[in-house]
């Protein structure tokens, strides 16, 4: 009796284990399915998006395509600006408000969210889909081509997953405005 109730215990834990997974899974993905809706269908010509792309679960909003004869590839060099989010709403115009963004290398954005220590950071500088940045911001970036402004967002199986990190609670889906302002072919 006593190994029967240790196998029943044992699976009840599994199952609430796995719905509670399953319920962070399922919220994520709403509130990731609804921005996007939101964000494409604006009539409002706040987000004015001129492209739309998902691969691998990332999902690029354009604002400017930029340079479409030059797109970044896996292992060419980068060069870009960024502001990294929390994607905890569906709003369009609160989607990037203070209380959301954690990661910055534009100074006025840094100094207006409270991030002093992201002040002077300038360009980023790196390579592309060389597993050089979080899984989701580096698929994103190979969506991307020279000049252009958009928006990346994924879930947090390709951010942090399951742990917290600084200010990003465990579980949150990533939002990211990139501007690329150039590309070396590698």
């Amino acid at each position: 009796m006593k190994n029967i109730l240790s196998k029943i215990l044992i699976f009840a834990t599994l199952f609430y284990a796995c719905s509670d997974e399953q319920t962070v899974i399922n919220t994520e993905d709403k509130t990731i399915s609804t921005f996007y809706l939101n964000a494409i269908s604006d009539t409002t010509g706040r987000m004015n998006i001129v492209d739309s792309v998902i691969l691998d679960g990332v999902i690029k909003l354009s604002f400017d395509v930029g340079n479409t004869n030059n797109k970044i590839e896996k292992g060419d060099s980068v060069n870009f600006y960024y502001v990294g989010a929390i994607l905890n709403s569906t709003n369009i115009n609160s989607y990037m408000n203070e209380g959301n963004v954690f990661v910055t290398n534009v100074d006025s954005i840094a100094q207006q969210c409270g991030l002093e220590g992201m002040i002077g950071r300038g360009e980023e500088k790196g390579v592309a889909g060389k597993n050089n940045y979080i899984k989701g911001l580096d698929i994103g970036l190979t969506m991307m081509n020279e000049y252009e402004n958009a928006l990346i967002f994924f879930p947090s199986r390709l951010a942090y997953g399951d742990n917290r990190i600084g200010a990003v609670p465990a579980g949150s889906p990533l939002i990211f405005q990139i501007i690329v302002t150039k590309i070396k072919k590698n």
